[in-house]
């Protein structure tokens, strides 16, 4: 294992999806109730960052397997929905994730909202200030975060809203996701120990590029903007994420031997597209480096993940070893990412929620 605090965490990271999966489950059961109960059929999920990333996973999940009379799960930045706040009424209801609890745009949100629309916070730390305003809290598992940089948080309060969103349609449902997301905390382990392996090699693919794009699929897609955000927070890359079709017509234009090109292709309807591009991305003469059960191109750096990894927990699996790999890259570039310089700039914007600064700040 690379040395620091950022990469135990990310071995910890199937763990905290575990444990997560044994604590969670009744309270994301006792939320659904609430909002069963008032036959809400707007759901709206708001965070930032990282948090507005799982907001985006848990609503597409919850898309796939819902039904035409379930509720619909809508994804927004907190930072929208408090400034272009929609006309609520009776049965809607909002899911806020922050995994400090302090996030200013949902704790705000959710006091102006007390008494009128159910509230269920989904959070890490326990007595934060979201717990005290939520009319639900969920809380995920995996213990405490050492460092400002979402990892295992990231994993562990996905799992919990996916547990809730899918608690919403029945316990069967909620019973059948966890065991999925089960398997993909497995997937997890094997993806990690891959990249783990592999990471120096892989930095020394990346050292040279001060720009990345991270393509995907499906959920795929919300991973590679996930992993996008690690690269950036991590490593100091400038990462662009992008869905896999989109980056064919979009980025493609400036895709050469001057980028590098990052495939999330786990299995899943999106695969083929993805593998396509990356092919292409070789023959315009990027580096390219696949996260997949193998490799779509020969050209292309391969870390291996089992072949069962299923593209509707790509966030899971995938964003892991993305984040492994950015912090072998900033080792080598001169960084220390547990204990990055900026954090000032989120102080000096008035940003405290932050997991971990005080630890390392």
């Amino acid at each position: 294992m690379t040395g620091g605090v950022i990469p135990a965490e990310i071995h910890e990271g199937p763990d905290a999806i575990r444990a997560t999966l044994r604590d969670a489950a009744a309270a994301a059961a006792d939320a659904a109730a609430l909002i069963t109960a008032r036959r809400c059929h707007r759901l709206y999920v708001i965070g930032n960052g990282t948090s507005y990333h799982s907001a985006l996973a848990a609503s597409a999940l919850y898309a796939r397997l819902a039904g035409p009379d379930d509720p619909v799960a809508i994804a927004l930045t907190a930072g929208e929905f408090r400034a272009y706040r929609p006309e609520l009424g009776a049965r809607d209801a909002v899911i806020g994730i922050s995994a400090s609890g302090e996030f200013a745009d949902v704790v705000a949100s959710f006091e102006e909202l007390r008494g009128t629309t159910p509230t269920v916070g989904i959070v890490h730390v326990p007595d934060s200030s979201l717990t005290a305003v939520a009319d639900r809290v969920v809380q995920s598992s995996g213990g405490p975060s050492r460092v400002p940089v979402m990892t295992k948080t990231f994993s562990a309060t996905l799992v919990a809203t996916e547990l809730t969103l899918t608690a919403v349609l029945g316990p069967e449902r909620q019973r059948a996701t966890a065991t999925a997301i089960e398997a993909a905390a497995d997937h997890a382990d094997a993806a990690i120990a891959a990249a783990d392996v592999q990471k120096d090699r892989l930095a020394d693919a990346l050292e040279g590029f001060d720009h990345a794009f991270v393509v995907g699929a499906g959920l795929a897609h919300v991973a590679a903007l996930e992993a996008a955000l690690k690269l950036k927070e991590i490593a100091r890359v400038h990462a662009e994420g992008g869905e896999t079709w989109e980056v064919t017509s979009g980025a493609s234009t400036i895709i050469d031997d001057r980028a590098a090109v990052v495939a999330l292709a786990p299995a899943g309807a999106g695969r083929s597209a993805t593998s396509e591009l990356v092919r292409h991305a070789a023959d315009w003469g990027a580096t390219t480096i696949e996260i997949g059960p193998a490799a779509a191109d020969r050209r292309s750096i391969l870390v291996e993940i089992p072949s069962g990894t299923a593209e509707d927990h790509a966030p899971l699996t995938t964003v892991p070893p993305i984040a492994l790999i950015a912090f072998a890259l900033a080792k080598r570039r001169g960084i220390d990412p547990d204990r990055p310089d900026w954090v000032a700039r989120y102080h000096s914007q008035g940003l405290r929620h932050i997991v971990g600064v005080e630890e390392t700040v």
